[in-house]
């Protein structure tokens, strides 16, 4: 974040009694002037700031010393810093963003912080990124850290108050992992047979998971770690692996039928549900002939329609279960 902070305080040491308009008449020293290092400047920094994450531009730095003793910098910082926030309802929800400014070696007995009356924190409007916004500010007094009075810093805080943008998140991960798994369910109406097809439609519902998951790592790689992305995007990868191993098991079925159907003779009566079984050998020994029932009582046909039912289900209940939990609890 880039943000320019201004601070004001008052040194009697440049009070000019016989100043003509001392409210208005000032002198400018700007960061590369000599006499910069013989100012005071207030020590505060950013409480929650990632260490290294913020750094000064010197040439925007200036002072405007007024002839009433008050004295203003504006300073140029770029931070990086880190919010508590809860995991386990972000992206669902908006959230709060705490950042503290404290003062570094004085305490609350040798100097004091306040906010500036009126509008203390201008923002601009395109102050967003490409899933998150924020909509307002807060502004108010914290206290410093310290466990006793004397060692208390004085400190302000500045909440950020963040509207979480869903658009990015739909089209980034929940359209994209919907879609993978619709995917995988069409894949159903192949024939059992076509194993080169339906191997390939796991594969690339497989490569895509993986694919858009280093998508959302690229794009959004401040919420890898978000408890619903994590949730979808594990139950994408776990549709995918429920996806071949059903296939596997109904195509082993189907081979199993087929051989058996090649050491027997299905003679189908016009009765219905009747079907005659005539060995190929009749000779053969009772001990090793063919068995005259099929190797399963349900046929891999029917056992793939029931997978495709279960598998589509399965996943309407998950998204009853997603959603609820995460954007109602």
């Amino acid at each position: 974040m880039t943000y320019f902070m201004k601070l004001r305080w008052h040194d009697d040491r440049f009070l000019r009694s016989d100043s003509v308009d001392p409210d208005n008449n000032y002198i400018t020293v700007y960061g590369t002037d000599s006499d910069w290092t013989k100012l005071w400047l207030p020590d505060i920094f950013m409480v929650n700031e990632i260490p290294a994450g913020i750094f000064d531009v010197v040439p925007t730095d200036f002072i405007r010393i007024y002839e009433n003793g008050t004295l203003t910098i504006s300073r140029r910082h770029v931070a990086l810093f880190y919010c508590a926030i809860r995991l386990f309802k972000v992206p669902m929800t908006d959230e709060i963003c705490p950042i503290q400014f404290q003062s570094n070696s004085y305490t609350v007995d040798e100097m004091d912080l306040v906010w500036f009356g009126g509008s203390s924190i201008v923002y601009s409007v395109d102050f967003f990124s490409m899933n998150s916004k924020v909509t307002s500010t807060d502004t108010s007094k914290c206290s410093g850290g310290a466990s006793t009075a004397k060692e208390r810093r004085p400190c302000l805080k500045l909440d950020l108050n963040i509207s979480q943008v869903y658009k990015g998140f739909v089209i980034q991960v929940y359209l994209p992992g919907g879609a993978i798994v619709i995917m995988l369910w069409l894949g159903f109406f192949i024939h059992l047979n076509e194993v080169s097809a339906r191997v390939r439609v796991v594969s690339i519902g497989f490569t895509a998971m993986i694919t858009q998951m280093v998508g959302v790592m690229i794009v959004f790689p401040d919420t890898v770690q978000l408890e619903p992305l994590l949730v979808w995007n594990t139950f994408c990868l776990c549709m995918n692996l429920i996806a071949f191993i059903e296939f596997i098991v109904v195509h082993n079925m189907y081979i199993t039928r087929e051989l058996w159907k090649k050491q027997n003779k299905e003679i189908i009566v016009s009765s219905p549900r009747i079907t005659q079984v005539q060995p190929i050998n009749d000779a053969t020994d009772d001990a090793t002939a063919p068995t005259k029932r099929p190797p399963y009582r349900i046929t891999p046909y029917r056992m793939d329609k029931i997978c495709m039912v279960l598998f589509m289900f399965t996943f309407l209940i998950f998204n009853v279960a997603y959603w609820s939990t995460f954007m109602l609890a």
